[in-house]
């Protein structure tokens, strides 16, 4: 069954033998057949399955990245693949474009995110490092009284403190 057939089918009353269910449905299965009948003929061997252009031509091009009758959740390039004509080029285009821009934005939040989880972590690195030097000082110290080890001086983390015991 090709694209005009089924169309067919689906958008007239009585499963395809009655009147179409709108004007535009009418409009659109007009423009295509005429445009296929220009391009391959009137004999149905010639003419392919679907035509991508040609139907892009009957439904004046996507509407917000949708094409008329594929149905709500079918993104225009899936449907066409890439048709050949330069407005459809430049639409598909388009609509690769603006996929593009969305990904990079969410990977440049996330990016974003992750830098203030490292922010976070290295501050909390360097104060657990810090009770930690201050706790084993504390612990030296100690020891070092009970052993009776006057003046004990350790190294300094910036170079000009002393701590004496």
């Amino acid at each position: 069954m090709s694209q005009l057939e089924f169309f067919s089918h689906v958008h007239k009353k009585n499963h395809g033998l009655g009147d179409f269910v709108d004007k535009k449905s009418k409009r659109v299965y007009d423009t295509y057949k005429a445009s296929i009948e220009s391009k391959y003929g009137t004999i149905r061997d010639d003419q392919p399955e679907f035509d991508p252009n040609s139907w892009m031509d009957a439904v004046n091009g996507p509407s917000k990245g949708r094409i008329y009758r594929f149905g709500p959740r079918e993104p225009a390039s899936h449907i066409l693949g890439m048709p050949t004509s330069p407005r459809h080029l430049i639409l598909a285009h388009d609509e690769e474009v603006n996929n593009l821009k969305l990904e990079l934005a969410s990977a440049r939040n996330t990016i974003e995110e992750n830098n203030e989880r490292i922010d976070d972590l290295t501050l909390r690195l360097e104060r657990v490092e810090r009770n930690h030097r201050v706790e084993m000082q504390e612990t030296v110290r100690s020891m070092l009284r009970e052993l009776n080890i006057p003046n004990f001086q350790f190294p300094s983390s910036s170079g000009s403190r002393n701590d004496d015991v």
